[in-house]
């Protein structure tokens, strides 16, 4: 992954414009007075997110931390890279771990593909630094770029309200940690723009720009047709899109959750029991909500439930046949008088 070095630099302002917007998603994000854990991979982004920082560090009363996983995917580049993190972060004197994770042996060992292995090496690393250093939130430099890219991805894959409301802009890590992405309405020429003002080189992973990954192909083939022959907005228009949906999934989420609470019955690691008489009484979409939220609750695998096995629960809610079903992730689906059981095989 070599260097990019940004060198021109134009008149300085008080307040660059990126720090400004960054500021105002730190506020969104609720952040005073926090350690923050930043997550730095040393591309342009992260970096961004690094540097712009340090400038709010004072007046956001911040304590600043650094953390780079290693995912040993790209040989000598991805040695360099660590260094390269390492370095800058001594320049700019913020504490940085670094760690190692053998991803490749990881996705053969569990079967599951890289970019999947990778995340959750990466966000697991991430998750434990933050504890291990007592940091109250880990900081993650996604963009509005990334945003479009992410829901345009799910319609694609297809989606709910959920999906179309994309990443987050603060979620749970841990019992003590939160997950935020402060740059979510930040365009990536600004990013690189705030790099050219202070000078400041990152570096670029070749991998990129490899359009057989799903991401590259959307951002650099799908979305650039779109923008040219369709509409030059269809990246803002996506991330309004996932603003519109983030509000509706919230009243949709609070509602569902009101209602799982009132026809839970008992829950445990592999079996729930449901009063099916609480979910006959409201709409299709809530009572498929509410399923929806019960999985996330009991952290059951909700990749390969489309939307019409959601359906298919919902069915089975309002009928009286058949006695069972079979959902993906060796999870059942029994009625007992008027309760709903629903097991999953360890």
């Amino acid at each position: 992954m070599p260097f990019v070095s940004s060198t021109t630099r134009p008149t300085e302002q008080e307040i660059p414009a990126f720090v400004s917007q960054l500021q105002r998603g730190l506020h969104r994000c609720d952040i005073l007075g926090a350690s923050v854990l930043v997550a730095v991979s040393g591309g342009a982004d992260s970096v961004a997110l690094l540097r712009g920082l340090l400038q709010l560090r004072e007046p956001l009363q911040l304590t600043l931390r650094a953390a780079h996983l290693n995912h040993q995917l790209r040989g000598a580049d991805a040695d360099a890279d660590a260094d390269w993190v390492e370095a800058l972060c001594r320049r700019c004197d913020v504490p940085c771990d670094i760690e190692i994770a053998p991803v490749r042996a990881l996705a053969e060992q569990t079967r599951r593909g890289i970019e999947e292995t990778a995340r959750d090496a990466r966000y697991d690393f991430l998750r434990t630094t933050a504890v291990r250093r007592a940091c109250d939130v880990v900081a993650v430099a996604h963009t509005a770029d990334d945003q479009a890219e992410t829901v345009l991805h799910h319609i694609l894959r297809g989606t709910g309200l959920t999906g179309l409301r994309g990443m987050e802009w603060s979620r749970s890590l841990s019992d003590s940690t939160r997950l935020i992405r402060p740059m979510l309405v930040t365009w990536r020429t600004g990013v690189e723009q705030f790099l050219v003002e202070l000078g400041q080189d990152f570096r670029q992973d070749a991998t990129n720009q490899d359009v057989s990954l799903t991401r590259n192909r959307l951002r650099h083939e799908l979305l650039p047709r779109l923008e040219q022959d369709f509409n030059p907005r269809v990246r803002e228009h996506l991330c309004q899109l996932a603003e519109q949906a983030a509000g509706c999934e919230e009243a949709s989420r609070i509602a569902a959750d009101t209602l799982l609470d009132a026809a839970l019955l008992d829950q445990s690691e592999h079996v729930v029991r449901l009063q099916r008489e609480v979910l006959v009484k409201v709409s299709r979409s809530l009572t498929r909500e509410v399923f929806v939220r019960l999985w996330q609750r009991v952290n059951w695998p909700r990749q390969a439930m489309t939307f019409s096995h959601w359906e298919r629960l919902v069915d089975f809610v309002e009928s009286d046949q058949p006695a069972a079903i079979d959902l993906p992730g060796l999870i059942s689906v029994r009625r007992r008088a008027n309760m709903l059981v629903l097991q999953r095989e360890p």
